[in-house]
């Protein structure tokens, strides 16, 4: 993924992450330079060498050793049967807050679809931290609430151990994954879906979406849907043709540019006047605090 000559921003960033996967897989996040520059020669002591030996990289090149490192195992055709370790893609990534975990409202739910090239439709949800989102995609607004689901407290300590815990009514990995494509896509809601159709900005805790995204994620869930089981109608946010979803944590969002990002606080507040009727406008400016021992990272 990406492409030279194109500047891009990082609408989300896991740097805690990121380090884990480098560290359990052998990847270095240094870049080895091997210079010396020698003092002239001075008599009785000789020459004096300075080297340095590492440097900080770069998001850009940090992303790159990640990918080039996890290689195959990161799925982007979804034609390759579960589980997926890693996944990845560009298209659409929705942004909104969490209402899971001990302090709510302090995570960031991303939710992207794509289909595969037999044509099966997979919905990506991925839960981070707010702490890890850019300002430009809304990680500093306060949008108004709404609905939220009772699985999002179970979803929080799903991915907080790392897809090893899930002692809930939603035993098993369908119900599971389905709960998590509920809050993606329908958390936040107010009134009826037909109000909101279309409108996400209209739906509490919403921040935004980015089109033309790269996206890399940590996969702790991969279901492919019985279709005997499940059947989802047009009255709500999964599409009914799904089928296959994914849950996991972000690694990175990765955006072409302003022109890509539409920020729903702007929208609350009436700026480009595409939305029906007033809402309440979002604050902004509000630092957030961080506390790992409860967050998503």
């Amino acid at each position: 993924m990406g492409e030279l000559g194109v500047i891009r921003s990082y609408a989300y960033w896991s740097d805690r992450r990121i380090r884990d996967i480098a560290s359990a897989n052998g990847i270095a996040l240094e870049r080895r330079v091997s210079w010396k520059a020698k003092t002239a020669s001075i008599p009785l002591i000789g020459g004096l060498e300075f080297a340095q030996e590492a440097r900080t990289l770069d998001r850009a090149e940090v992303a790159r050793r990640i990918e080039t490192a996890i290689g195959d195992h990161a799925v982007e055709d979804f034609v390759t049967p579960p589980p997926a370790a890693f996944a990845k893609g560009v298209g659409r990534v929705d942004f909104a807050q969490f209402t899971g975990g001990v302090e709510k409202r302090q995570g960031v739910v991303m939710h992207t679809s794509t289909r595969s090239s037999t044509g099966a439709r997979v919905d990506v949800c991925m839960f981070g931290s707010l702490q890890n989102t850019a300002d430009y995609v809304g990680g500093s607004d306060q949008p108004p609430e709404g609905w939220s689901s009772s699985a999002a407290r179970t979803i929080a300590l799903y991915i907080q151990s790392r897809g090893t815990i899930n002692n809930s009514q939603w035993d098993d990995p369908e119900s599971l994954a389905v709960e998590a494509l509920k809050i993606a896509t329908e958390q936040g809601v107010t009134g009826t879906w037909n109000e909101h159709e279309d409108k996400p900005w209209t739906r509490g805790f919403t921040l935004g979406h980015a089109t033309e995204s790269e996206w890399f994620a940590q996969i702790y869930s991969d279901v492919v849907l019985d279709k005997d089981r499940w059947t989802f109608d047009r009255d709500g946010g999964i599409s009914p043709d799904v089928d296959r979803i994914l849950i996991g944590a972000p690694l990175w969002v990765r955006t072409p540019g302003a022109h890509a990002v539409t920020r729903y606080r702007d929208l609350r507040r009436g700026s480009d006047g595409q939305h029906d009727g007033p809402l309440t406008p979002g604050l902004d400016g509000q630092r957030l605090r961080r506390r790992r021992d409860t967050m998503i990272e």
